[in-house]
């Protein structure tokens, strides 16, 4: 007496997923598709079927399957043909192969084809539903991966090319700063009082948009810089104190709002800290520019410096809109806003924290967001101390 084609097993098995996938079932044997095809749609899938390979590959031609399930030996065009023929066609889907006349060499030709798995007749419906459900979910994380690959792909050619972008529009933009800066000079040399106050209310504004101008350069500079990894702070001992005074005497944005308040304590303003005196006003500007920008009307911003043990704490304070705690980890990431719609009430790309966040790290420091003693939002930057004049 032959074998029983199949063993017996209780009730059928939850399906194994929400959607339908797509199943394929090919054998020559008429009580076997019949079986497999009622059995494996009561669990929740799509089936077709077919008869031998030659039907099988003409169903494939114009169908889509998630997985083959076949047997391998068949009139004409058998399983093994069918496998080859998949894994060139549709190297996506995977072929499960079922045959009740195994040998060690067609197992190998099978699996080396690219078969998924190989299953021995008898066939118990537990480990059939078992491999089936192993498999689509195997093909389901390849084809997440995949997707996954390819996205990130695309994100890194977008990452290209803004930094191709940042590049040009850094150095286009420098040519007629240059020029600017330039007339400036030659204006404050040659005097202005002979300016009427209208004119001389208009050179202010020149100036102050010349220097907001020369901060957004900076910062497309040295994210480009940092991005291609050549950003290296030339870093020198400066005493704290002399450094923020000159940064704030010369400073037009400061001189044009007038609620801003500079608080620097005795200790901090006597520490010897290391910066790169070319960049590191970027990192004031920009704290300097975001408070401003979000306090309402006139606005109260409060810079504050001072000394906590080994390393010097500045704090820029403001009483604006403040920033959701939610976006704390993200506010120092390029392009990253409080508000990104295209409707947000303040200006910006959102380039000034990612500049602070690169240039502190730059002086093995850290900056994170704190509570404003104000109401709105704090920036803190933690720098180490160099040296104290005086201690040993």
């Amino acid at each position: 007496m032959s074998s029983p084609t199949f063993l017996p097993i209780g009730e059928p098995l939850a399906p194994a997923v929400a959607s339908k996938p797509r199943i394929l079932i090919i054998d020559d044997e008429e009580s076997i598709r019949s079986t497999l095809e009622e059995f494996i749609s009561r669990n929740g899938y799509e089936v077709d079927s077919a008869s031998d390979g030659k039907s099988a590959l003409a169903l494939l031609g114009r169908n889509s399957y998630d997985l083959v399930l076949s047997d391998l030996k068949m009139p004409n065009v058998d399983g093994a043909a069918v496998i080859e023929w998949v894994a060139r066609a549709h190297a996506e889907t995977p072929v499960i192969v079922m045959t009740g006349h195994a040998t060690i060499e067609s197992a190998i030709h099978a699996l080396r084809a690219g078969a998924y798995d190989y299953l021995l007749k008898p066939l118990s419906l537990e480990e059939i539903e078992r491999t089936i459900r192993n498999c689509l979910e195997k093909s389901r994380l390849l084809r997440s991966n995949a997707e996954l690959t390819e996205t990130n792909e695309r994100l890194r050619e977008i990452e290209r090319i803004k930094d191709s972008l940042l590049a040009t529009v850094s150095h286009e933009f420098r040519t007629p700063l240059t020029t600017m800066t330039g007339f400036l000079s030659m204006m404050d040399r040659l005097g202005t009082d002979n300016l009427r106050p209208d004119q001389m209310h208009s050179l202010e504004a020149i100036r102050a948009n010349v220097e907001r101008l020369d901060t957004m350069i900076g910062n497309l500079l040295t994210l480009v810089e940092a991005q291609a990894g050549c950003y290296q702070a030339n870093l020198e001992p400066l005493r704290l104190g002399d450094f923020l005074d000159e940064y704030f005497r010369t400073s037009r944005t400061v001189r044009g709002h007038d609620g801003f308040r500079a608080e620097i304590d005795g200790p901090a303003r006597e520490v010897i800290v290391r910066l790169d005196r070319s960049r590191f006003p970027l990192v004031l500007s920009n704290l300097l520019e975001n408070a401003i920008k979000f306090a309402p009307g006139p606005g109260r911003v409060i810079f504050r410096a001072r000394r906590e043990e080994n390393r010097a704490h500045l704090e820029m304070h403001d009483d604006g809109v403040g920033i959701e705690p939610s976006l704390s980890e993200h506010i120092f990431d390029r392009f990253t806003q409080a508000d990104m719609t295209s409707t947000r009430e303040f200006p910006g790309v959102g380039l000034g924290l990612a500049v602070v966040r690169v240039i502190v790290e730059a002086h093995h420091g850290t900056v994170g967001l704190e509570t404003s003693e104000l109401g709105g939002a704090c920036i803190r930057v933690a720098l180490p101390i160099s040296a104290v004049p005086g201690e040993n």
